[in-house]
């Protein structure tokens, strides 16, 4: 099919083709795509949903085999709980070895998906210098985004924290929890 300029038309093989038709098609195709495309997120969500229960379910029955089986794939997905509970499971040692830097990991993720107790539990890792070395700036940065975010816990550890801080260790992280918030606003 070619598009001819100077009789603005479009010919194929010396015949003139009515764009309509063209864009008709196209616009059916697309409409089967999109319909396609809707049902199968639309089943796969309550699975994933459905697995997270699940999940929670089992740590809650402290069977920790069953809830890294269902949360484990939703985690690797991007799914911010389960994210969350696999660093719990790793900070605490249930049903994995207990392994801080794993927790880090997991809760790092999971805060920078606006997991608000995931953001608390990171700034705590990094105050107490738990699975990294202590860093009071990043642990502050932390509680003050988790903070932002409706976490108490985030809003009393921001308290405790700069009492172990200068002026300008707290100025920084301010300025860094800023500049994240900024950066990383939800949508």
């Amino acid at each position: 099919m070619i598009y001819n300029l100077s009789s603005n038309m479009w010919l194929m093989k010396g015949k003139r083709i009515e764009p309509r038709a063209t864009i008709s098609y196209d616009r059916d195709m697309n409409k089967r795509w999109i319909t396609t495309f809707l049902i199968l997120i639309m089943t796969a969500m309550p699975v994933y949903a459905n697995d997270f229960q699940e999940g929670l379910d089992a740590i809650h029955a402290t069977d920790y085999e069953t809830a890294l089986e269902k949360l484990m794939p939703l985690a690797e997905h991007g799914h911010a709980a389960a994210q969350y509970n696999i660093g719990v499971m790793h900070e605490w040692g249930n049903g994995v070895p207990q392994d801080n830097s794993q927790a880090l990991k997991w809760y790092k993720r999971s805060a920078e998906r606006f997991h608000k107790d995931a953001q608390n539990n990171l700034g705590a890792l990094y105050s107490k210098g738990e699975g990294t070395e202590p860093d009071f700036v990043e642990a502050l940065k932390w509680f003050i985004i988790s903070a932002e975010n409706g976490s108490e816990g985030g809003q009393k550890n921001i308290h405790i924290v700069e009492k172990r801080m200068n002026y300008e260790e707290i100025s920084q992280a301010q300025k860094l929890a800023n500049d994240w918030m900024r950066k990383n606003r939800k949508k």
